[in-house]
């Protein structure tokens, strides 16, 4: 019972996180009523649950992630022991977090404190068995030069600056056992005050050639930039990596991480490269929750072995996709899934090769994901703030026009949710959805899945035009 109650817990924390107001006392008010204690408890009960990080049952079955960090190891304070200064972001100290993280890294790793504050960094690259430990509430602002594209934390190994001189034990090198964690609560990666311009891009989080890995605890303010907050990729070589300890990130969690105002094209987690990984209670507002697009560029893109559970979308896209391009993808198991006024919940696309692609290796074929791959338990609700590409224009009811309003680079509409799941597979491969639910839709209401052969007839570039001059604003 115990157990029971610890799960609803959490599973009631995780609702309000996805409102409109990001509050403690939000969250913790929200605990309060659903049990019928004061605040006071409830705050206490959800920070004692945070904290210790016991969420769910599932979790400790699912977990891809190894606990290595020593609790009573080797630690250091970034404020006591460096000088890190809580001066509101206004200095970039991205050296101070990369020389703690390097000193001790050398002396076999340990744990790095960052007390509550408003700090700027950017670019700072975890090493071997360094846990990053974070007061829930910081806000960590990205340190991002015009121009540029970058990203705030870097889960690789260091290589020699000039690519060009890589050798195969340059690229093969991997760091192990590291984690980035909020501490009693989620903490705040920052760049939301920076306007979408061509060829700037920013990441919360990448990884690339990492084993054994966890990230929770975090929210992403974002600002419909371009990258998602969280990027998992492999390592592209010339070399034959099938022989290598691991090639892509390997052996990770996920978890407790949110978006917010996430683009469309975008979102909170991408990936593009790994394997054994689980992700748990993500949450995006606009974008993709779990963009499992892989395969656009390189043959070493692949994801391999990957579950998830409690993905939430809202006035999004759709809580997780699946887009092999040219990656034959083992493995995929998501249960529990949820948008909330977002276009999809899931999406499927049949693949294809890109020109690039075909161009670099000529024997690239349409990817796919592996027999068996499912999402189980899959809740629609009907809403008209959904991120919606133009060329969906052909499933969207003619009623529905006069709500569209097109926001994106001319790429995409808001407007009303379309319905729970998008197969535009065509028996390329098949990915099973079970146990499908619908809120509030009229038009698909009875028909949770659409094929390419819902569509209405006709040109969608022809009526993306006849919608402009009839209702484009």
């Amino acid at each position: 019972m115990a157990n029971l109650h610890i799960f609803s817990a959490y599973r009631c924390l995780f609702r309000t996180w996805g409102k409109e107001e990001h509050t403690e006392s939000n969250r913790c008010c929200a605990g309060a009523l659903w049990y019928g204690v004061s605040e006071q408890e409830g705050k206490t009960m959800i920070t004692r649950l945070l904290t210790a990080g016991i969420f769910s049952i599932a979790i400790a079955a699912s977990a891809k992630y190894t606990e290595t960090m020593d609790s009573v190891g080797r630690s250091v304070d970034l404020v006591r022991d460096y000088g890190l200064k809580d001066d509101g972001a206004a200095s970039n100290q991205s050296d101070i977090f990369q020389g703690a993280i390097d000193e001790l890294a050398e002396k076999g790793g340990g744990r790095v404190w960052v007390p509550k504050g408003t700090y700027r960094l950017s670019e700072v690259r975890l090493r071997s068995n360094i846990h990053l430990l974070i007061e829930a509430g910081s806000v960590l602002k990205l340190h991002w030069p015009e121009g540029t594209k970058t990203m705030m934390f870097l889960l690789d190994a260091e290589r020699p600056e000039r690519k060009s001189s890589w050798t195969e034990a340059d690229e093969m090198a991997y760091i192990e056992n590291v984690s980035i964690r909020g501490v009693g609560g989620p903490f705040i990666i920052d760049y939301s005050d920076r306007e979408r311009v061509k060829g700037e891009g920013a990441r919360g989080i990448l990884t690339k050639m990492v084993k054994n890995f966890l990230i929770e605890n975090v929210d992403i303010y974002d600002n419909y930039s371009v990258y998602c907050g969280i990027t998992l990729t492999p390592q592209q070589t010339r070399y034959d990596s099938s022989k290598w300890p691991l090639s892509r990130s390997t052996d990770g969690t996920v978890r407790n991480c949110r978006i917010f105002h996430a683009s469309p094209g975008y979102g909170l987690t991408q990936l593009h490269g790994a394997q054994s990984v689980h992700f748990e209670n993500l949450y995006a507002e606009g974008g993709v929750t779990l963009r499992l697009e892989t395969g656009a560029l390189g043959d070493k893109t692949g994801v391999y072995d990957i579950t998830a559970e409690h993905v939430v979308n809202e006035n999004g896209r759709c809580a997780v996709m699946f887009g092999p391009h040219s990656a034959m993808n083992g493995l995929v198991k998501v249960e529990n899934v949820k948008s909330i006024s977002s276009a999809f919940a899931v999406t499927m696309s049949k693949g294809g090769v890109k020109k690039k692609e075909l161009e670099r290796n000529p024997d690239a074929a349409d990817g796919v994901f592996a027999e068996g791959s499912y999402v189980k338990n899959i809740t629609a609700v009907f809403g008209k703030a959904a991120q919606v590409k133009t060329h969906m224009i052909m499933y969207m009811p003619e009623e529905y026009y006069k709500d569209l309003d097109l926001v994106w680079e001319d790429k995409f509409f808001r407007g009303p949710s379309i319905t729970a799941v998008k197969d535009e597979t065509e028996g390329h491969f098949t990915v099973r959805t079970e146990n499908i639910r619908m809120e509030g839709f009229v038009y698909y209401r009875d028909k949770p899945v659409i094929t390419p052969d819902d569509a209405r007839p006709g040109n969608k570039f022809g009526e993306i035009e006849k919608w402009k001059q009839e209702f484009g604003r």
